[in-house]
């Protein structure tokens, strides 16, 4: 039967495609993978080679810690820059830079940096109007006042007070470099009630001003006291016309009191005298008158 016949023959086929096949593999066998070669110090990996890096090889050494001394002014004294935790001995921060914002000339802090590589408070730049300053005092005479007040955290070029009357317009005083803390003013009225502002400017613009009533704000409110030359006056004159009543009481009482003591011609005045330097009075004169 032809496929009774085909069916031997595949068979003998197989069994020749089987024997002319070359051996197995271990792997096929059953027996384990062979364990890849360690790179080490014997077996470097060849210059150019992207592939990561083995058990042996040691890492890259850490980038060094970046230095406080790189600070610039805008250093905020609250919020301290974070510190990279490398291992080796602790490393200390510059101190803090001996600024003081309501000191009269006092010295910038970026001179201060410099000098000692100290740490500065923080302060927006140049390219930001400044924050109002704070005025602390206004001291006022009849024509003046003085001003004290502390810097902002802000760049500042140059400052100004500015000054008005009640109801009137601002006038404003001579420009200060940012080292002042103090300024006067003159030319004021007597008993006139004016509102004080200072002024912070850089290249970007000027503070703002208020009313005057806020607490720390950058105005207040003064008055001149009144002038005092009337009650300076009325004080003089009553000073004289006391003088001159004591003057004049003195100078009756010791008339009167030499009148008394020299008697002259009057019969009267002779009998009344009392005996002494001017002699004794004659009695019998009297009698011999009237006979």
């Amino acid at each position: 039967m032809p496929g009774a016949m085909q069916a031997p023959a595949l068979f003998v086929v197989a069994a020749c495609l089987l024997k002319l096949c070359a051996p197995g593999l271990a792997t096929s066998k059953g027996h384990p993978l062979p364990v890849p070669l360690k790179e080490g110090p014997f077996f470097p990996r060849p210059a150019g080679s992207h592939a990561p890096p083995g058990h042996g090889e040691r890492p890259p050494p850490p980038t060094a810690e970046p230095s406080f001394g790189d600070y610039s002014e805008e250093y905020d004294y609250n919020h301290p820059p974070t510190k990279l935790h490398t291992p080796g001995p602790p490393r200390l921060s510059p101190p803090l830079c001996d600024y003081d914002f309501c000191q009269h000339l006092q010295v910038p802090c970026s001179e201060l940096r410099r000098a000692s590589g100290c740490l500065c408070p923080g302060v927006s730049g140049p390219g930001v109007a400044p924050e109002p300053p704070s005025l602390r005092a206004i001291h006022t005479t009849e024509t003046g006042a003085s001003a004290h007040w502390c810097a902002p955290l802000s760049t500042v070029e140059s400052y100004q007070l500015r000054y008005r009357p009640a109801g009137g317009d601002f006038v404003s005083g001579p420009a200060l470099n940012s080292t002042f803390r103090l300024t006067a003013v003159t030319g004021l009225s007597p008993g006139q009630e004016y509102l004080f502002c200072i002024v912070a400017s850089n290249w970007a613009g000027s503070s703002p001003t208020d009313d005057g009533g806020r607490e720390h704000g950058p105005c207040r409110v003064g008055r001149t006291p009144s002038r005092q030359m009337p009650y300076a006056y009325v004080a003089a004159g009553l000073a004289a016309a006391l003088v001159l009543l004591v003057v004049s009481a003195l100078a009756w009482h010791f008339l009167c009191r030499r009148k008394k003591r020299f008697p002259r011609g009057s019969l009267d005045n002779i009998l009344e005298t009392e005996p002494g330097l001017e002699g004794a009075a004659n009695s019998s004169f009297r009698n011999e008158e009237q006979l």
